[in-house]
């Protein structure tokens, strides 16, 4: 189970890239995984500007080439070889300016399969490039962040997806705009329904890689079948980690506390209900009377679920302000790096769960308290990122409240389940959901009420890495499972398009592009836009 997309692509029969036949897709990734390693090797190549800082073993490991490459891709010029043809000097080019006003929402199951800070819809981009440009031309986006330029060159060639921006599509595969001209025409050919090929390139790792999954070309439905199994596993290794009793007797409780101390996978017995989210609340000290405050008790209205600017101290009295208080730590032995470790001290206050299809609220009781302490005990098996955190602009917080190491960004029961699907999920060129998943199931999720409804709202704050006093953890399986729903919600939708490829490097030495003064002939002209 661990080859997830190995076991696929051996089984995936001939595959055509760049004019060669191989007998697998997984032959196709290790006759270009052997070349790109030889090129790794050149020192020269290492050197060009915006290579990123990495091994080869990480670069491999992320590449899926020739598609995709974690450094500049050597094999543009093959890609532009196969799909391009020689420019032709009789062929005229001229296009007046795009110029009408393009308004898309962010609602598109494309749009949504992964967050980026700077993504732009995919149908406002294709206005341009239909524009522009016609079936089988090049378009080359130097900054393609997640690669939406990829996806809106390759729906070129859906005529649903045209037609819903206004268009219309004939039967010759004319597209045909709306207009008002003075004689009248009420409709006038632009453009060809077909594929264009995309060039992608960004300096950011991170950018490129979602831009791949957002592009690779992939047997959709072998592959959400695998991804299925591998959920199945998770959930069958770590779903009694997400486990709690409902409305238990103290007899219940007791022998639920002895299971989880006799066995490391603990399953409970009675009705059981299955975690939606824990909320997770900081503890303070009153500076008053010393005394402990957990903050969900104290500051948060139980009616409406707001948190209050001021509230009294349950022991003393005083009136206070979040700023008044002093943050408990606590000091622990880091179970990944063996070192002493000094964090914000946290407790679980509520539990919302799940019975068939009926929702509940809960204190934690002892049984959840000590299965999260049974979690918390458990010995670190399989990799996770644990790389210092640097001090920086955006870094203060997550340093002031004891967050030094990436992995400390999670509950422990999250990071096992998120370290498990990595290790499952190979190659990681195509851990898409990992990616997708990882902010959302992280510690800076906040819990808030939206319109006095319980849980409503929330989530990671924009463009900051701040982790708040009350945090919302939402399974990681959970989430895992939802993603993995909109990635092929997604992939379905622009599933046997045609190929692009992507590059991780600098604009300015886009490797392997040569201009009209190359040893081969330019792609025609306007064929490089965006």
């Amino acid at each position: 189970m661990s080859d997830l997309f190995q076991n696929h692509a051996a089984k995936s029969g001939p595959v055509e890239c760049l004019g060669q036949t191989f007998p697998s897709d997984e032959a196709r990734r290790e006759h270009y995984l052997k070349l790109l390693a030889e090129k790794l090797k050149d020192p020269a190549f290492r050197k060009i500007e915006g290579f990123p800082i990495g091994s080869d073993e990480d670069i491999l490991a992320l590449s899926d080439p020739p598609y995709y490459t974690a450094c500049p891709n050597p094999f543009i010029e093959d890609f532009v070889k196969t799909h391009g043809r020689p420019y032709q000097s009789a062929e005229k080019y001229s296009k007046e300016p795009f110029t009408s006003d393009v308004s898309e929402g962010k609602n598109d199951p494309i749009y949504t399969a992964h967050s980026y800070h700077t993504k732009v819809p995919h149908k406002a981009i294709m206005r341009y490039i239909l524009h522009y440009t016609m079936p089988g031309d090049f378009v080359l986006d130097g900054f393609a962040g997640t690669g939406m330029t990829g996806v809106a060159a390759r729906l070129c060639g859906d005529k649903a997806v045209v037609e819903s921006l206004g268009y219309r599509v004939d039967q010759n595969k004319n597209i045909l705009a709306p207009t008002s001209d003075s004689k009248g025409a009420a409709w006038t050919i632009f453009s060809k329904l077909g594929e264009r090929h995309a060039i992608l390139n960004d300096l950011s790792t991170a950018a490129t890689y979602i831009s791949h999954n957002y592009n690779s070309p992939i047997d959709v439905d072998a592959v959400d079948a695998r991804a299925s199994d591998v959920i199945r596993r998770i959930e069958t290794e770590f779903g009694w980690m997400f486990q709690t009793l409902h409305q238990p007797t103290d007899d219940q409780i007791n022998l639920a506390l002895s299971e989880i101390e006799a066995s490391s996978h603990p399953h409970l017995t009675g009705r059981i209900g299955r975690i939606n989210y824990t909320v997770w609340s900081d503890a303070f000290s009153c500076p008053e009377c010393a005394s402990e405050i957990i903050y969900w008790d104290t500051a948060v209205d139980k009616v409406d679920y707001q948190v209050k600017d001021e509230f009294d101290c349950p022991s003393c009295g005083k009136h206070l302000g979040k700023k008044s208080l002093d943050r408990l730590f606590v000091t622990q032995i880091d179970p990944v790096t063996g070192e002493e470790r000094r964090s914000v001290k946290r407790r679980p206050a509520l539990i919302h769960y799940s019975v068939g299809k009926s929702y509940f609220t809960k204190r934690p009781d002892a049984a959840d308290l000590a299965l999260i302490e049974k979690i918390e005990a458990l010995p670190v098996t399989r990799y996770v990122p644990s790389e210092s955190i640097p001090k920086g602009d955006k870094t203060s917080d997550p340093l002031s409240v004891g967050i030094t190491r990436q992995h400390h960004f999670y509950t422990r029961r999250n990071l096992e389940v998120l370290a498990a699907y990595r290790d499952f999920t190979r190659p990681l060129s195509y851990a898409f959901n990992l990616t997708s998943t990882a902010q959302v199931a992280s510690l800076m999720y906040r819990f808030r009420s939206q319109n006095g409804s319980l849980g409503a709202g929330g989530g990671p704050m924009n463009g900051t890495l701040y982790v708040p006093s009350l945090i919302k953890e939402i399974p990681a399986i959970k989430l895992l499972k939802e993603h993995i729903e909109k990635t092929f919600r997604m992939k379905r939708l622009i599933s046997s398009r045609g190929e692009n490829v992507v590059s991780t490097g600098s604009m300015g030495k886009l490797y392997s592009v040569k201009d009209a003064s190359g040893n081969h002939p330019p792609a025609k002209p306007g064929a490089f836009g965006m």
